[in-house]
């Protein structure tokens, strides 16, 4: 089946997004003190209800992501219960982390729980030379958070117990009401070499904003007003403006008249606030609305403008309000403040999709204004308009470790949509019916395109880098003297992957690769060598490549150690005297040390301390009989660590024939 949708409905879903913006945004410029609903709380928790995506510069293999916002706060040194960035690609200068919400939030505190990792010789995961907090803006831009005070403390370093969870450090801000919040760290630089970070929880305290859903039912209906505010005197009528602004679908903003409903002397007899609502003229069924503050004096000390957005078309000058809200510093507010608009180039508002920022001037107000201005694609476009989206977004290394799922949206505009198709290659175009995996690797581009019945034909197209496949390394290893192994890592990443970014590698007595008793992991730069020993040892691997992708550990047992062998060489004879059998056993040290010999045999045992080297020693066994049948001797020494056993077989003899 296929995705289809009314002729206006894809510009009116990016008016509506504008008029979410525009709705929002004037609730961030203004300090309001909260009910005991919207008591702050950690918008960031994955467990919310609004709970925000995961995005980071980099983690390794054995730290998580998710554990930035999973609550758990509690000290540990479990490396999956922090966001981690050792061995990061390129020894970058920061590490970022990013939370992005589908309804805007409205923060004003941050909390960090840092983790170090100091040992002497290896100050791999230290306290970062700083952190900020950054916010994105209503042009999608990343701003630094601001505040009188503002200030990023940093935990002091535990020297007697460098390997820790770190005390909680904390910034507060002016409140921003935003989608998204980056976390900023600056990495020291220590003996020459900049330092990794650790990150055990970073929580973002505030309140999810009010949500507005402006899309109205009928075509002609406005999507967004003017956010009437007047000021009076107790005891004094209020006066309310003629006119109010609202913007229709795609603009631009327009001045209608408004019929306001009676107020009671009763509302402006005491100091408060209330509201009155209003019938614009050719809005049958819809309102606005205008909130009315008495104060017993009012002051013209301004201490915030809220933002301006408006929206507008393809070569189609915008239309600005004559006048702008300001909250003044008793707590009332006012619509009607005179503001002076910069001059527009028309470039700016040249082609659709476009997003600027006008400055404006204000009297009294030295910050002054700023308005947003929204260009939208007009109503009379004839393609449909085709849009592409992905189930999730990429990590933070700017691959797809997961295949994104794709939704494609075709929106009609002057006839009904027929069809829509994609294709991955570029060439070979399929039916698009349903969401669908992309099955494609490396840098893959998604093409769709939506024909109307009339023949008009819509395209988009996305590009996105996917890798779901982690690499492989192959261990080659060699004995060198019988005493140690070179060992040589071969790591690969399948074409077209993302390529391999490091390989780590340790050693120990365990076969585990999480052993406590191995040694810590280290990068794999060129072969390197370990010492074999009497138990036996083993070689863990694991490679990672840039999409974050992390090998199996990968593990190889080497050969034990074998003791020195001690160079002893045993004959046996045997001889015949008064009838009866002898075995004669000689053992000559032909080693260059004094050896300590033990000769076994069926007839008896026989130690010989302190052969010396280049001599032999004999010991003779009775047999007490005329003969005896075929054998064997068994030699043992030692001299040190160096050992000798062997065995020497005689033949049968009989001493009475």
């Amino acid at each position: 089946m296929h995705t289809l949708r009314s002729g206006r409905s894809g510009v009116k879903r990016i008016a509506a997004a504008v008029a979410v913006t525009l709705a929002l945004s004037g609730a961030a410029a203004v300090s309001a003190p909260a009910t005991a609903a919207e008591e702050p709380f950690n918008v960031a928790l994955a467990s919310g209800e609004n709970a925000p995506a995961v995005e980071v510069s980099y983690v390794t293999g054995w730290n998580s992501a998710a554990a930035l916002n999973n609550g758990n706060v509690a000290p540990t040194n479990t490396y999956t219960q922090m966001w981690g960035t050792w061995g990061a690609p390129g020894n970058p200068t920061q590490d970022i982390a990013t939370y992005t919400w589908e309804r805007p939030v409205t923060v004003s505190s941050s909390k960090l729980y840092l983790w170090q990792n100091r040992i002497t010789g290896d100050a791999g995961v230290m306290i970062p030379a700083a952190w900020k907090v950054e916010y994105r803006t209503l042009s999608g831009e990343w701003a630094p958070v601001s505040g009188a005070g503002l200030e990023y403390p940093l935990p002091v370093l535990d020297t007697a117990n460098p390997v820790s969870s770190l005390p909680p450090v904390q910034a507060t801000f002016d409140a921003v009401t935003t989608t998204g919040v980056r976390l900023v760290l600056d990495r020291v630089v220590f003996d020459g070499q900049r330092k990794a970070t650790s990150v055990i929880e970073w929580e973002v305290w505030g309140i999810n904003a009010p949500v507005v859903d402006p899309d109205p039912e009928d075509p002609n209906a406005f999507l967004d007003s003017e956010r009437v505010a007047v000021r009076t005197l107790t005891g004094t009528a209020p006066v309310l403006p003629d006119r109010v602004w609202v913007i229709g679908e795609d603009g631009p903003l327009t001045y209608v008249d408004v019929e306001w409903a009676a107020i009671a002397a009763s509302n402006y007899a005491t100091a408060g606030e209330f509201e009155v609502v209003g019938d614009p003229a050719g809005y049958d069924g819809q309102t606005v609305a205008a909130t009315v503050f008495v104060a017993e004096a009012l002051s013209e000390a301004i201490d915030a403008v809220d933002y301006t957005a408006t929206i507008t078309t393809p070569g189609v000058e915008p239309v600005l309000p004559d006048t702008v809200r300001a909250t003044y510093d008793d707590g009332t507010a006012s619509s009607s403040v005179d503001v002076e608009w910069a001059a527009i180039d028309p470039a700016s508002y040249a082609e659709a999709d476009a997003i600027f920022d006008v400055e404006g001037a204000v009297a009294g107000y030295e910050p002054g204004a700023v308005a947003t201005v929204f260009v939208v694609e007009p109503l009379t476009q004839a393609e449909p308009i085709v849009a592409i989206e992905l189930d999730s977004a990429p990590q933070g290394s700017g691959w797809y470790t997961t295949a994104p799922s794709v939704t494609i949206t075709a929106d009609e505009t002057a006839s009904p949509v027929a069809s829509i198709e994609y294709t991955l290659d570029g060439a070979t175009w399929q039916a698009y019916s349903q969401p669908f995996t992309v099955d494609a690797q490396g840098e893959v581009t998604i093409g769709a395109r939506a024909t109307s019945e009339d023949g008009a034909v819509g395209e988009a197209s996305e590009s996105i880098k996917v890798d779901t496949v982690a690499p492989q390394t192959g261990i080659d290893w060699i004995v060198v003297d019988g005493t140690s192994v070179t060992v040589t890592l071969t790591p690969s990443d399948a074409q077209p992957g993302s390529g391999v970014t490091r390989t780590v590698w340790s050693d120990g007595p365990d076969p585990s690769p999480t052993g406590e008793t191995n040694n810590m992991y280290a990068t794999y730069e060129e072969p390197f060598s370990v010492q074999l020993t009497t138990e036996p040892r083993y070689v863990h691997v694991q490679a990672q490549d840039a999409a974050g992708n992390v090998e199996e550990h990968v593990t190889v047992e080497l050969p034990t150690l074998v003791a020195d062998g001690l160079d002893l060489q045993p004959t046996v004879s045997q001889r015949c005297v008064a009838g009866k059998t002898y075995l004669a056993v000689s053992v000559r040290n032909a080693d260059d040390v004094a050896a300590d010999v033990t000769v076994r045999t069926a007839f008896g045992s026989k130690t010989l301390s302190g052969v010396a080297p280049g001599t032999a020693a004999t010991s003779t066994f009775a047999t007490r009989a005329l003969g005896v049948v075929a054998g064997e001797v068994t030699v043992t020494g030692s001299a040190g660590d160096a050992t000798y056993e062997g065995t020497v077989a005689y033949p049968a003899v009989n001493c009475g024939s």
